[in-house]
């Protein structure tokens, strides 16, 4: 890492390039984009994508009629053709890109159809909420001509980047051994509430039918699995899994959402994660923050990581704790001074690699792989037993 350019350096840290990136596009011809599922997440991704140089938003696509027509006022300045119907949109020839911000459940089947149409496809995670839709979009892929990147956004983050780049070389840790990770919430007071519409209903029943979204541990915390993948630097054999719908009542899971679980999986270089989340953590509970972190345990000391900061402690505690970042936050402040979010980094870097004709960090051996390892976590809790990853069935 340290033989790497400037330029090199600060890619690999999750930086798209500034102005001068901007001017590089700027002269490209412009890139031409569908977005399928324009409601919150889908608005955002739109909202970037229009920010971005010399790019074209061709077509909207979306089934509520009330955002469809949000998300063409955001989008006046292209004049997009408005759809209702997604099938439409591999079909269209002045369409290069297709973003899919989409319920979990639909996202194999769009994300297949659209690279086999020969676009580019940037999808929300996650890649599948089973293995047979994980397996289908792997296929069109390898076999297709266009780029694919899932939305694991984490992966471009700066902070992110220099800390596992720091942990996999050794740097003050040495040799890692144990990930414990958590994704904690606290209990809001206004939960289990209806929601306050019959369109926000409409928009938000998906989420809680457990069939749709893959249920929590899919749809919500495959973000922080995929980043213990990625610091693990490995895949996981097995699994082993407990949790259950605790609120109002105890309730086995597989019916209603999980609200609370733990999943410990053991990788093939050895290394083990503990990860656990809870939705119920009190709010000041100082003994075990809530919140999301990891814990990275290795032959020198720990390692504790949150999405904008990485200490070391080192095993004896003869040290104060060690800031191991440092070119990242030259990023970051930079970044935060234009009045750019962590996540836009995503698509920054999307459109850059559809120009540059290169594969995207966060590419289909990073969604699938995050995928399979949140499917294995639900269905170790699924049985309260293990699962092995040979089970599964999917070949990378």
């Amino acid at each position: 890492m340290a033989n790497h350019g400037s330029t090199d350096r600060r890619r690999f840290l999750g930086y798209a390039g500034g102005a001068l990136a901007a001017q590089a596009a700027q002269a490209q011809e412009a890139i031409r984009t569908a977005h399928i599922g324009v409601g919150v997440r889908g608005g955002s991704l739109l909202t970037q994508t229009l920010a971005q140089a010399n790019v074209r938003v061709a077509a909207i696509c979306d089934i509520d009629a009330t955002t469809r027509d949000k998300a063409l006022s955001a989008a006046a300045r292209d004049s997009p053709r408005p759809l209702a119907e997604w099938r439409k949109v591999p079909d269209l020839t002045d369409v290069d890109a297709v973003f899919i911000a989409t319920p979990c459940d639909l996202h194999a089947e769009m994300a297949a159809a659209c690279l086999e149409a020969g676009k580019h496809v940037y999808l929300e995670k996650p890649l599948g909420i089973t293995p047979e839709q994980v397996s289908r979009v792997v296929k069109a892929a390898r076999r297709a001509k266009g780029i694919f990147q899932i939305g694991q956004q984490l992966r471009y983050f700066p902070s992110m980047r220099e800390a596992v780049a720091k942990i996999h070389a050794g740097e003050m840790i040495g040799k890692a051994y144990i990930v414990k990770a958590q994704r904690h919430s606290s209990r809001s007071r206004a939960s289990g509430q209806p929601p306050a519409s019959a369109q926000e209903k409409a928009r938000t029943d998906w989420y809680a039918d457990v069939k749709r979204s893959g249920d929590l541990i899919v749809e919500n915390s495959v973000h922080n699995i995929d980043a213990c993948n990625w610091i693990v630097n490995s895949r996981p054999v097995s699994a082993y899994g407990h949790g259950k719908r605790y609120f109002p009542q105890p309730m086995a899971p597989g019916k209603l959402m999980l609200d609370g679980y733990s999943v410990e999986w053991i990788y093939e270089n050895e290394m083990h994660v503990d990860y656990s989340q809870i939705a119920f953590h009190p709010r000041h509970l100082k003994a075990l923050p809530n919140g999301m972190w990891y814990v990275i345990f290795g032959e020198k000391g720990s390692i504790h990581l949150t999405h904008d900061s990485c200490e070391f402690y080192d095993l004896h505690g003869e040290q104060p704790p060690q800031d191991m970042l440092s070119e990242s936050r030259k990023i970051m402040a930079e970044r935060k001074a234009r009045g750019i979010r962590e996540p836009d980094t995503a698509i920054e870097d999307f459109l850059a690699c559809i120009r540059e004709k290169r594969k995207p960090f966060a590419d289909i051996t990073v969604a699938a792989t995050a995928a399979l390892t949140a499917i294995m976590g639900r269905e170790a809790i699924y049985r309260n037993g293990m699962v092995t990853w040979k089970e599964l069935g999917v070949t990378l």
